[in-house]
C-alpha cells in the first residue's frame, strides 16, 4: 500500500507545483514591465535633429543646458583638445572659459584649476559639479589629484573643491562620470573598474565594487565601421566610465561604454551589515545596451543614451521601455547629451574615433564638430 501511496504522492506534489507556479506567473506584471528589445524602427525624422552650435577647434563630448538659456561645453583634454576645458556658450552666441579663464588655465596651482575635466552634473539647486580626473593623457600617469569642483551657475563662482582620497584610488585610476544626489557623490572609475562613494560634508571617499565583472570592458566598443581602436591597433578597453542617478536618490545606474547597463541600489552602500558576498550580488544587468557614447538622465528617471554603434539616440522609461528615438547619419560618435527642460536633447557628436587619442596624435576630424538639437516626442512610446 505504501508503495502504490507515493508515486501518487509525488503525482500530487508535481500538480500542486504546477498549479502554484501557473498562479505565480499570471501575478507578475506583463511583458511590458520587463525589458525588451530596442526597436529598429526609429519614431522621429530628420526633421526633428536641427544644428544648434559648431566648433572649429574642440571636441564637445557633454553638453549641460542651464535654466537660463546658456550652455556649458566640456571639451576634455585627453582626446586631444585644447583650452578651454569648460566652456559657456551665452545666450548671444559668444564664447567663454568657464567659470572663468583661471579655473582653465594650462599651468599654475593644481587645486586651483581644470586639469582633465572628466564629467558634469547639474543640480535642481543650480549648482553645477565638475569632476576633474587629474589624468590629461589616459596613456601616462595622473599629473595631480582628482578632485570635484562646485561651482554656482547663477554666481558663476567656485563654491569649493574636493579632494578624492588616494586610498579610494589605484595607480591606474582614471575617474570618468559624476552624479550626485543629497550630501553625496558617485564617482566611475574607468581605469579600474568600480564605484567611488563622496560624503560630500565629510570630504571622505569609499571604494565600493572594485574591478566588478559588471563594470569591466569585457566587450569591445562597437563603432559603425567595427572595433574602435587605439592608433595602435588594441581595441579600446575602458572600464565604468558613464554613471547617472535617479531623481530620487536610490538608484545609480553604471556602464563600460562597450559593456551593459548595470543597477546598483545606492542603500547598500552606506548597510553596516551588507557582507562583501552580498556586495558582490548587489549589480543587476539592467539592460543589453549597444555602445554607448554617453547617457544623461531626466526628471522622470527616463534614460537617454547615445549608441555610437548606429548613430542613434535612445530612450528607456522607469518602466522598461525602450525607444529608439531616431537614427542619423549626422550623429558620428554622438556623446553625453544635455537635456534643457522644454522638451529638447542637444547632443554633441563628438567623432572620438578620429580624436588625436585614437589616430596617434593626429586627429582626422571633420570639423566643424557640431551639436545637434532633438526636439522630444510628445506622444507616448509605440505598443
Amino acid at each position: 500500500m505504501t508503495r502504490r501511496t507515493r508515486p501518487f504522492s509525488g503525482f500530487r506534489r508535481a500538480l500542486a507545483l504546477t498549479t502554484l507556479t501557473a498562479s505565480l506567473a499570471a501575478a507578475l506584471p506583463t511583458s511590458a514591465a520587463w525589458a525588451v528589445h530596442m526597436p529598429k524602427v526609429p519614431e522621429l525624422t530628420a526633421s526633428a535633429l536641427t544644428p544648434f552650435t559648431q566648433s572649429e577647434k574642440q571636441i564637445w563630448d557633454a553638453v549641460v543646458p542651464l535654466p537660463d538659456g546658456r550652455m556649458l561645453f566640456e571639451a576634455p583634454a585627453w582626446v586631444g583638445n585644447p583650452g578651454p576645458q569648460l566652456s559657456v556658450r551665452n545666450t548671444d552666441g559668444s564664447f567663454t572659459p568657464y567659470p572663468d579663464a583661471d579655473w582653465n588655465a594650462g599651468e599654475g596651482d593644481s587645486s586651483r584649476r581644470i586639469i582633465a575635466a572628466a564629467g558634469l552634473t547639474l543640480l535642481p539647486d543650480g549648482t553645477l559639479w565638475v569632476l576633474d580626473s587629474g589624468v590629461p593623457d589616459r596613456k601616462a600617469p595622473p599629473v595631480a589629484q582628482p578632485k570635484l569642483i562646485h561651482i554656482d551657475t547663477r554666481k558663476n563662482i567656485v563654491l569649493g573643491t574636493i579632494a578624492i582620497e588616494k586610498t579610494a584610488l589605484h595607480p591606474d585610476s582614471i575617474l570618468s562620470g559624476v552624479a550626485v544626489y543629497g550630501n553625496t557623490a558617485y564617482l566611475a572609475d574607468s581605469g579600474v573598474a568600480g564605484v567611488l562613494v563622496v560624503d560630500i560634508p565629510a570630504a571622505s571617499t569609499r571604494r565600493f565594487l572594485d574591478r566588478h565583472p559588471a563594470l569591466t570592458a569585457t566587450r569591445p566598443i562597437q563603432i559603425p565601421g567595427g572595433t574602435l581602436n587605439w592608433g595602435d591597433g588594441r581595441p579600446a578597453a575602458i572600464d565604468s566610465s558613464m554613471i547617472a542617478i535617479s531623481p530620487d536618490g536610490r538608484w545609480i545606474v553604471l556602464q563600460a561604454p562597450g559593456n551593459y547597463l548595470a543597477r546598483v541600489d545606492t542603500s547598500t552602500f552606506t548597510d553596516p551589515d551588507i557582507t562583501p558576498a552580498a556586495m558582490e550580488e548587489i549589480v543587476t544587468q539592467w539592460y543589453k545596451t549597444p555602445s554607448l557614447g554617453g547617457m544623461t538622465i531626466g526628471p522622470d528617471g527616463t534614460l537617454y543614451w547615445s549608441d555610437v554603434s548606429t548613430g542613434s539616440i535612445l530612450s528607456y522609461s522607469t518602466g522598461r521601455i525602450p525607444r529608439r528615438l531616431i537614427t542619423d547619419p549626422r550623429l558620428t560618435y554622438p556623446g553625453t547629451p544635455g537635456l534643457d527642460g522644454h522638451g529638447h536633447l542637444f547632443v554633441p557628436t563628438m567623432q572620438l574615433d578620429h580624436s588625436a587619442a585614437f589616430q596617434n596624435g593626429k586627429a582626422t576630424v571633420k570639423w566643424p564638430v557640431t551639436v545637434y538639437q532633438l526636439t522630444l516626442p510628445t506622444t507616448p512610446p509605440p505598443t
